[in-house]
């Protein structure tokens, strides 16, 4: 009877034994299993707050065919003649820039020993560059050199408006990832990367202005200079007198620079022509 009793004992001890192996065995698998699950969760949840969004490519740049855009031309020039009347081929010039939309940005005039010479820079609209040209060449007494250039910059203008587009795309991307950072260091990580581009996208933009406006408008350098005649003797005798009357005036000009140095040579000459008038009435 005490054995019987002793294996009954023997036998529960064996299997409250092996169902507890059992159960912690489960247990065990049960938290490694969620210890991957949470883990493969945080990395989905983190993958979107990296410093780059995974599609973007930096130096990527969409190819565009260059035939669908509109062709974009700089036209600047240059151009020098001789005129009869100075003053009149400037009114003319200005005049006529007026009438084309255009304006003067650069006005410069120099004499030499034997002529006048007027310098001018003007922005006309491109497509009336021809008719201002036309206008030059019809009142010049002889061109002495007339050069215009064209530059072909639509490739440009297609860069820039690509990066432009492909740098906003991204920026956006990043202000959707800003709204989603959970932690300070990722919210800084984040308006860097959007301060670089803000960057970026600025500075195209401001090209691309400059480029539009080089477009719209011409530069045209004109330079025109009158001869002066040549009068015979009584010409020459006039122009000689002039000449002696300017000297004269830059003379009075020169001693009124140097009227304190004068004042005081004065000053020391009365002095000293005083003392010695003073001297002789003592002997």
């Amino acid at each position: 009877m005490n054995v019987h009793n002793k294996y009954k004992h023997m036998k529960l001890l064996s299997y409250f034994l092996l169902t507890s192996l059992a159960f912690i065995l489960n247990f065990c698998s049960n938290q490694s299993g969620g210890g991957e699950s949470r883990d493969a969760v945080l990395a989905k949840e983190s993958a979107p707050m990296a410093t780059e969004p995974a599609n973007y490519n930096k130096t990527a740049t969409p190819e565009v065919d260059v035939a669908v855009y509109e062709r974009k031309l700089m036209k600047n020039g240059s151009i020098r003649f001789e005129t009869s009347n100075l003053n009149k081929t400037k009114q003319l010039i200005t005049s006529a820039v007026a009438s084309l939309n255009g304006y003067v940005s650069n006005d410069n005039i120099s004499e030499s020993n034997n002529r006048t010479e007027n310098m001018l820079t003007v922005r006309v609209p491109a497509d009336k560059t021809d008719s201002l040209i036309a206008i030059i060449e019809s009142n010049a007494s002889k061109i002495d050199y007339k050069n215009i250039d064209v530059q072909d910059v639509t490739e440009q203008f297609i860069d820039l408006d690509t990066r432009i587009k492909t740098k906003k795309e991204v920026e956006a991307r990043y202000r959707e990832l800003l709204t989603r950072a959970t932690s300070v260091e990722e919210i800084l990580k984040i308006e860097e990367q959007i301060g670089n581009i803000r960057t970026e996208i600025e500075s195209a933009e401001g090209r691309l202005r400059y480029l539009s406006n080089q477009v719209q408008y011409s530069t045209l350098h004109v330079t025109f200079y009158e001869k002066y005649s040549d009068f015979g003797f009584w010409g020459k005798m006039g122009k000689a007198f002039k000449n002696g009357w300017n000297s004269l005036l830059w003379l009075l000009v020169g001693i009124a620079n140097l009227w304190a140095i004068l004042l005081f040579i004065a000053i020391i000459t009365m002095g000293i022509t005083f003392l010695i008038r003073k001297k002789k009435r003592k002997v």
